[in-house]
């Protein structure tokens, strides 16, 4: 069997935004808040699965359908956790029921002045061989967009 290629890449999304780091901290640690953006488009996808043990060593899942019956499911690992300040997980992607990649994800969060710096990190292993990063860079704005929202 001739495996294929793999594609590395990186971005990073920087915001700054005038909410608490412990308020920005929540949208990635208080699952009621978290469901509120980390899904997918509302008009095209459908939640099957979630659940969030938000702990060192804990997981959580995130699984849908596409309405063109294309399935997702997102599963992480969390490694470091620092309240208000500092997250970092690691998570595999599948579409259709295949890998499609792995994830290396951290986030930090500063306070500077009356706002707050949020830098957001992914590191990412596309098993596919083909270069997703604008892809997956541009689904992470969206999320980052829609976060912004819920802070206001």
């Amino acid at each position: 069997m001739t495996a294929l290629p793999l594609f590395h890449g990186t971005f990073t999304i920087k915001r700054s935004w005038s909410a608490t780091p412990e308020r920005i901290f929540s949208a990635w640690s208080d699952p009621a808040v978290k469901e509120q953006w980390f899904r997918g488009p509302p008009e095209q996808w459908r939640e099957t699965r979630r659940s969030m043990d938000f702990r060192v060593g804990g997981v959580e899942v995130a699984e849908g359908r596409f309405d063109n019956g294309v399935t997702t499911l997102f599963e992480a690992r969390y490694h470091v956790i620092d309240p208000n300040c500092r997250l970092i997980y690691v998570y595999d992607l599948h579409l259709a029921g295949a890998l499609h990649s792995v994830t290396l994800s951290s986030l930090n969060i500063q306070p500077d002045g009356d706002r707050t710096g949020v830098s957001y990190t992914e590191q990412i292993v596309f098993m596919d061989g083909k270069d997703g990063v604008e892809m997956r860079r541009d689904g992470t704005e969206w999320h980052f967009e829609t976060i912004e929202r819920l802070l206001k």
